[in-house]
Parts: structure tokens; C-alpha cells; sequence
């Protein structure tokens, strides 16, 4: 915790450290060396955007994929977004639908709306209306404005049986509990 909290002095310039992001990338290694999936995603942050590094999306994989098998939900979606974006080569919408389905079990928004487009159009998923209404229903619920209206739209091309099941299957649903651990920081103040 404590190389994750120097790193992240280093990335935002506070607490009387000078911002460097090479200095930040190097506690955040030894930080993602030692287990600590937050500083795995910070990691996998920096080498997808090229923040203090060359850009790689590969690197950015590896440690998105480190964190997300131990539960980080925001590396989850991002490495979600490598896969569906092509990032890494070519597209896979299927392992982008694994990964927006457990980042969106946990309650990440933008992987709600992502699986439901995916839903939608049957990319790495069977097509299914009713999956796509769900997820754009649980994303408009999570604040996205544009889920709404396209939660209307799929509505629009169910058939009534098929969207009161999906409501019901809507109103069902609840978010898995975060692993804190994986996710978040408790650090003291400074």
C-alpha cells in the first residue's frame, strides 16, 4: 500500500511531490510486483494511454488482466475495451462480453451499456433483446443519459411478453459486492 500510495504522489503531483510519471510507473511496478491490483490497473493505465511510458496495449492487457483476475472492475472494463476495440490486433467480442459481463455484474455503468449493445447486436453473445434491454434499463438506472433512450428503442422492437420478462428480469437484478481489496485504497491522510 504503501508503494501504491508513493506511485500515486508521483502520477498527481500532491503532497509536496513534483508530478513524474516514470517515477510513478516505477512505484507502481513494485507495487504491482508484490500483488496489489489497484496499482496493476494504474499500471495498465499508463502503458495503454503512453503516460510516462511508450504506449503498448499488450503491457496494457497484461496488467489489466492481472488486476481483473483479482477482481478490479474498472481494469475489467478496460481490458473489455482493448478486446472489443481492437486494440490488441483484431477485435474479439467474445472475451470483450466475458469481461463487460463481470465489470457490469459489479456495477461499472459503461460496461452495463457496452454488454448491451453487444446484446444487441449479438457480438461475442447470442442476440438477445431481452439481455440488452436489461443492461440499457440498469445503465439508464446508473446515471447514463444515452441508455434510456436506447433502452426504449430495444423496447420498442420486443414483443410484450418478452419485455415484461425483461423488466422483471431488470428489477431482479442486484450488483455483486466489490472486493475492496481489489479496488480501492484506504490510505490515511497526508
Amino acid at each position: 500500500l504503501a508503494l501504491f500510495e508513493i506511485g500515486a504522489r508521483y502520477s498527481d503531483g500532491r503532497a509536496g511531490v513534483t508530478a513524474d510519471p516514470s517515477q510513478a510507473l516505477n512505484w507502481y511496478q513494485m507495487a504491482a510486483d508484490k500483488g496489489f491490483a489497484p496499482a496493476q490497473y494504474r499500471l495498465g493505465s499508463m502503458y495503454e494511454k503512453g503516460t510516462g511510458v511508450a504506449r503498448d496495449a499488450n503491457k496494457a492487457k497484461q496488467f489489466y488482466e492481472q488486476a481483473a483476475n483479482q477482481g478490479n472492475a474498472n481494469a475489467m472494463h478496460n481490458l473489455a475495451v482493448l478486446y472489443a476495440s481492437g486494440a490488441l490486433g483484431q477485435q474479439d467480442y467474445s472475451a470483450a462480453a466475458n469481461w463487460f459481463t463481470k465489470a457490469a455484474n459489479l456495477g461499472i455503468t459503461d460496461s452495463q451499456f457496452n454488454l448491451a449493445i453487444l446484446c444487441a447486436r449479438g457480438n461475442g453473445v447470442t442476440q438477445d433483446l431481452g439481455e440488452s434491454y436489461k443492461w440499457f434499463a440498469i445503465a439508464a438506472k446508473g446515471g447514463d443519459k444515452d441508455a434510456g433512450a436506447k433502452r426504449d428503442e430495444v423496447a420498442k422492437a420486443m414483443k410484450p411478453a418478452d419485455l415484461d420478462k425483461a423488466k422483471a428480469t431488470t428489477e431482479a437484478w442486484k450488483p455483486q459486492q466489490l472486493d475492496n481489496k481489489a479496488n480501492g485504497i484506504d490510505v490515511p491522510d497526508a
